[in-house]
């Protein structure tokens, strides 16, 4: 066959591809990828898109390799630098990704996405300086010994989260467990200056140090406020970061029940841990803490605003 026939046959089989992603079939998709690359080895979105399988399936390594051959064919390729800076962050590669959220800048200085990364990037640095791997050490919570507390609650904590600048549940993102019917806030809640909520702050550090028995460092505190038909889908709160630094025993998520709204509807707010399966309905001042690897899950259709507060923390020595 001539080069221009390949080519051709190429494109064939790239589209065939596309075709298969789109039906989710992910597998199939990377093999007329595969097919198309063996035909016309300068087929730069062909590299792309199997970088993106790879990254999606947890073969960051892989990934990394396809995004760097897409760039090195086509050097001003500004999606396969963005991806590749996520992936390299994914790995703790912070300083090779850093350079590669700044060479998308340079094509486009006004990508909010890219400066929201090198951002994110200093925030990994700051944990990974603070936050060393504990080896051979065992959590003193565990998926079936999640602490549990009580903490009143003020009235006027929850009156000053309902002054406190929200979102609403369904422009959370693709990516976000959240949905439905309801306000979220951002992920520095405990930088509030409130006095109210300087207080929770000072106690919910000392609840947590005490249940794990060492320093913690907190990753994102934010508030949910859920009205009828909404709810979080099953999901942990532990990152290909975490998993590649490390921190497998020492990322705990903490939900503290404010407002249990209405529990007498038919999806009343029961928090659902996995693996083991444990159902939990709150009370008004629960507090719990269990391994961020841990997925969980929660319904509710209440008449009244459920509201908690959650944390996410590292341990360390």
């Amino acid at each position: 066959m001539t080069n221009k026939t390949n080519i051709k046959k190429s494109i064939e089989l790239y589209n065939e591809g596309l075709a298969c992603g789109k039906k989710k079939d992910f597998k199939s998709a990377e093999n007329f990828y595969l097919k198309a690359i063996k035909l016309n080895s300068e087929f730069f979105q062909a590299y792309y898109n199997l970088g993106n399988i790879n990254k999606n399936s947890g073969k960051l390594n892989e990934a990394v390799t396809y995004f760097k051959k897409s760039i090195q064919i086509k050097s001003d390729f500004i999606n396969a630098y963005y991806n590749l800076g996520n992936t390299l962050k994914m790995l703790g590669k912070l300083d090779e990704s850093e350079d590669n959220f700044n060479k998308v800048l340079k094509f486009n200085p006004n990508l909010e996405e890219a400066k929201e990364n090198l951002q994110i990037i200093n925030e990994l640095r700051e944990l990974k300086s603070i936050v060393k791997p504990l080896k051979n050490k065992e959590s003193l919570i565990s998926n079936t010994n999640t602490f549990k507390t009580f903490r009143n609650v003020e009235p006027d904590l929850i009156d000053e989260l309902y002054k406190i600048r929200t979102l609403e549940l369904d422009k959370s993102g693709l990516y976000d467990a959240r949905y439905g019917n309801g306000k979220f806030s951002n992920f520095e809640l405990l930088q509030n200056e409130s006095t109210v909520i300087k207080k929770v702050k000072y106690d919910l550090i000392n609840i947590m140090e005490e249940a794990v028995k060492a320093k913690i460092y907190i990753k994102e505190s934010f508030f949910n406020i859920f009205k009828t038909g909404s709810g979080v889908r099953p999901h942990a709160h532990f990152s290909d970061f975490d998993k590649n630094m490390g921190y497998e025993n020492q990322k705990f998520s903490l939900t503290y029940y404010l407002s249990v709204g209405d529990q007498k509807s038919s999806e009343p707010g029961i928090l659902n841990l996995y693996d083991p399966k444990k159902e939990i309905l709150p009370n008004n001042g629960l507090l719990l803490i269990f391994p961020a690897t841990q997925k969980h899950a929660a319904s509710y259709n209440g008449k009244e605003d459920r509201i908690m507060i959650g944390i996410n923390f590292y341990s360390y020595d």
